[in-house]
């Protein structure tokens, strides 16, 4: 079924909307969450928490991209379950990606002026600007949260090419950024 036809269930609150959504996208939520979480059940979770909370966004969102819209709910859902999780254990990979990304991102405690549209926006034109492997390795490390070892097997880099293509890639974010007013 066609994505527009989906959303369109949607908003006629038709709940064939939900296995539809499922049955295109059910795999790829799960592939993204259990990325994140490494847990079956949490995963799990997480995706039916992403149906539900699609369900509440649409109407009144219509988004023009709605494997994204349904990717970035199911990614955030996924992101709260971990920061929970951490409390209780531990998940280095992961701390460890988002901490390296927090040193090139505006925190909104310290400024809360910084708009999550506008710096997503400014990080979708940096990384239309890279070249493919810099934006498909900087993407699975920090999207899918791959790990250096796992990029470097996937595209037969070594790893210290993958982490200095990171490297370089976070330090030309953040200049990129600061060029366009997002103060870190």
């Amino acid at each position: 079924m066609e994505d527009e036809a989906i959303i369109s269930l949607y908003f006629e609150r038709s709940e064939s909307a939900i296995t539809q959504t499922d049955k295109k996208y059910g795999e790829l939520c799960y592939s993204v969450a259990n990325r994140i979480l490494s847990s079956r059940p949490d995963s799990e979770e997480c995706v039916q928490d992403a149906y539900l909370g699609i369900w509440n966004a649409i109407p009144p969102a219509h988004p023009s991209n709605f494997k994204a819209f349904v990717l970035r709910i199911t990614r955030n859902i996924s992101l709260s379950r971990l920061r929970k999780n951490l409390a209780k254990k531990r998940g280095a990979d992961l701390e460890i990606s988002l901490t390296e990304l927090e040193a090139v991102l505006p925190d909104s405690k310290i400024r809360p002026d910084a708009e999550d549209s506008a710096i997503g926006e400014a990080i979708n034109e940096f990384l239309g600007r890279l070249d493919t492997d810099s934006r498909v390795v900087f993407m699975r490390k920090y999207w899918f949260f791959d790990s250096v070892e796992e990029i470097s097997k996937r595209f037969g880099f070594s790893e210290s090419k993958v982490k200095s293509s990171l490297f370089r890639t976070r330090e030309k974010l953040r200049r990129f950024l600061e060029e366009r007013g997002v103060r870190i």
